[in-house]
């Protein structure tokens, strides 16, 4: 097998890919795609003057703003997103009108509230579903005395 040297060194070599390579980063803008769109984004302008907690997990706003509480910590594995989801799905409202808010530590309204053994949607699922449906019971059975 024959050597074939080649006319290029190290130095070259990093310098062009490093030439090259910020070239590309300048062609192109990241900053242009993370502008949010300013019909489903919650401006603070709407959220309510007055707030009906509808058990520890939830809270709704006169104007259909709802507070979803997170029990557990957030520790990575996406847990202050995917509970509040369960209940807002549940509850059978629009994820663009949910705001998020962690909970305090407090064992007698949320059973289990640890960060670790990734155990929080197992062990939090009935309880997320039971608020959820029940605060949608209470909103119909509101609503049907009214009408």
């Amino acid at each position: 097998m024959k050597d074939v040297r080649t006319k290029i060194g190290r130095r070259a070599f990093i310098k062009n890919s490093s030439l090259a390579g910020g070239g590309l980063v300048l062609g192109f803008s990241i900053l242009n795609s993370c502008t949010p769109e300013k019909s489903k984004t919650m401006a603070v302008n709407d959220m309510p003057d007055e707030w009906f907690e509808m058990n520890a997990y939830l809270k709704i706003g006169e104007n259909g703003v709802v507070t979803i509480v997170s029990p557990n910590p957030e520790g990575g594995q996406n847990v202050k997103t995917s509970m509040p989801m369960i209940i807002a799905d549940e509850l059978d409202v629009d994820w663009q009108k949910v705001v998020v808010e962690q909970a305090p530590l407090n064992t007698d309204a949320f059973s289990f509230q640890f960060i670790g053994g990734s155990q929080a949607i197992r062990r939090g699922w009935p309880g997320l579903r039971l608020a959820g449906a029940s605060a949608r019971q209470m909103l119909i059975n509101g609503a049907a005395s009214v009408w």
